[in-house]
């Protein structure tokens, strides 16, 4: 049996035209499946609750839609060995299917899922404050500060359902990630990694934690990301110009931004950042709120995906 959760709404209904597929070949081919569409913010999450919940054992949990979708659902499962995911991507940005080299046929995605006969391992990330108000995973990547508030803004902005429309939701990260370099102010504090001294940076751009290596819709943010190696790969940029990282930005798009000064990276099993002021943060796309004190940890082989 096959559960399958769905966000009709994701890319602007490309998540239910993706399902509409998806069912006709399901049951052209006699699949056992039980199906639950989401019809609100949150709602992936309290369906994975349910689910697991109701059933006992390993459950098969087919997952379509883009990366929030994913990243919503993960956070609902609540013992991670009981699940064996499938992923097939509808989103925007879809910049998990991106980095695991997934196709873009919906089909061929379902195919692949059903004839599967062996699980693929993968690193997940959990970001947590002290307090336990955030404690949330993520498979795609983190970031405190300016991607943080280019999410933000590409959720409510009225551009990405525009642009979805005309099948260019991509553009609306560009779009929004040059507005919001000048709308934002930088960030201050300090960053440790694995248990060594914090060491503090004035003008932060932004924090990354990456466990694939794309995000905002096909950012190359960390072109050696290793998605089972255990760790995180980080991205930080700091003591540069609005103007500088402007020049930046298209060498953002390619991954051909390390090496550049003021861009820091790296890779650890736990980060800890301390910021003088609240920042938004990011999980997949997802912003929980603004946090100033937050601990990002790798947790190695955490999910089982069908492959």
């Amino acid at each position: 049996m096959y559960h399958f959760i769905i966000n009709p709404h994701s890319c602007t209904g490309k998540g239910l035209h993706t399902w509409h597929q998806i069912k006709a070949e399901l049951d052209r081919l006699s699949v056992p499946y039980e199906s639950y569409l989401t019809t609100h913010p949150g709602h992936g999450k309290e369906l994975a609750e349910h689910l697991f919940t109701q059933h006992a054992g390993i459950l098969k949990v087919v997952i379509v839609g883009g990366d929030g979708t994913l990243n919503e659902i993960i956070n609902g499962i609540p013992d991670m060995e009981r699940a064996h995911i499938g992923y097939i991507p509808a989103g925007s940005s879809n910049d998990l299917g991106r980095s695991l080299g997934l196709s873009k046929n919906p089909i061929a995605n379902l195919t692949r899922i059903l004839n599967s006969s062996s699980l693929h391992l993968m690193d997940i990330g959990l970001a947590s404050t002290q307090d336990g108000k955030l404690q949330n995973r993520f498979l795609v990547s983190s970031g405190l500060g300016y991607d943080a508030y280019v999410c933000v803004e590409a959720l409510r902005s009225p551009l990405k359902t525009f642009l979805n429309h005309l099948r260019l939701g991509k553009l609306t990260y560009i779009i929004i990630a040059i507005m919001q370099l000048f709308a934002r102010p930088f960030m201050e504090g300090m960053i440790s990694a694995d248990g060594s001294e914090f060491k503090h940076y004035k003008k932060l751009l932004l924090i990354t934690s990456m466990i694939q290596k794309y995000e905002g819709g096909g950012m190359k943010m960390s072109p050696s990301a290793d998605p089972n190696d255990g760790k995180l790969s980080i991205c930080f940029v700091h003591g540069l110009s609005k103007l500088r990282i402007l020049t930046l930005l298209p060498f953002l798009l390619f991954g051909k931004h390390t090496g550049f000064n003021g861009v820091e990276t790296f890779d650890c099993e736990e980060l800890r950042v301390k910021l003088t002021t609240p920042h938004a943060i990011h999980l997949d796309g997802e912003c929980p709120g603004r946090y100033n004190e937050v601990t990002v940890t790798c947790l190695p082989n955490k999910i089982q995906l069908l492959q």
